[in-house]
């Protein structure tokens, strides 16, 4: 499954575990070691969690707000690290050539231009964004948005787990340390007994139920009407099959 992460996501992840003084540029990711994330992410976890609220002092509100931060910056940033090629980095920065159109701003500020694809059609099965992408209907930056957007509507299994009482905050973290990048939150928590197979059942099913489907993004914004949304839709489920069958 592709996922889109913008430089901005990048950049507040960084500073989040590492300090406000560090600068994200691709080199930094590049040197950047699996395990020096992993123990930047466990310090920050462990002065952020909101067990610890009133031992420092604090509320447990703003500790909560601070620890779902440093949880979120090491989920964008782990994958990345581990070089997961499924993960694509948006041109903010830097991680597309600089040809496809970058042009200054301010004062020495560089971003780079939006673009269409314009390239030979994937050999690979296609998520319907995807699909509307590499058929030129739709731009990069707005595919970054789309899934973004659908994210915003998908909150994490952790989160719901937390609010239905299925896990407290300790758990959550243990979690959250002991998977490895590959395993999902869910199935981790399932298979070291945090949950039972019901509770995995009804986390994933509303998690399902809160993530609008994709498509809606582009109909809403006017890019696809809904006929011409079911139609890519039907195309991209015919494309998937050709390639499934010829494997």
């Amino acid at each position: 499954m592709l996922s889109a992460i913008s430089g901005t996501d990048v950049f507040n992840a960084c500073r989040v575990l590492f300090g406000p003084e560090v600068k994200p540029p691709i080199d930094f990711l590049r040197d950047l070691e699996p395990l020096a994330l992993r123990s930047a992410y466990r310090k920050k976890a462990l002065e952020t969690h909101p067990d610890r609220a009133n031992v420092l002092g604090q509320s447990e509100e703003g500790m909560n707000r601070r620890f779902k931060e440093v949880v979120v910056a090491y989920q964008v940033l782990s994958p990345i690290i581990k070089g997961d090629s499924k993960i694509v980095l948006s041109d903010e920065i830097g991680t597309q050539k600089k040809q496809r159109g970058a042009t200054a701003r301010g004062k020495g500020e560089k971003r780079f231009a939006d673009h269409y694809y314009k390239g030979n059609f994937p050999k690979r099965e296609l998520l319907i964004g995807q699909f509307l992408y590499y058929s030129g209907l739709i731009s990069w930056k707005t595919l970054i948005e789309a899934i973004i957007w659908q994210r915003k509507q998908r909150p994490p299994i952790g989160q719901i787990a937390r609010g239905w009482g299925f896990l407290s905050s300790h758990d959550v973290q243990r979690i959250l340390i002991g998977r490895s990048h590959k395993e999902k939150f869910g199935e981790y928590a399932l298979r070291k007994g945090y949950i039972t197979p019901f509770q995995f059942m009804a986390l994933m099913g509303k998690q399902r139920r809160l993530q609008y489907p994709i498509g809606e993004y582009f109909v809403k914004r006017g890019l696809l009407s809904p006929r011409e949304m079911d139609k890519m839709i039907k195309r991209v489920r015919v494309h998937n099959t050709k390639i499934y069958c010829a494997k």
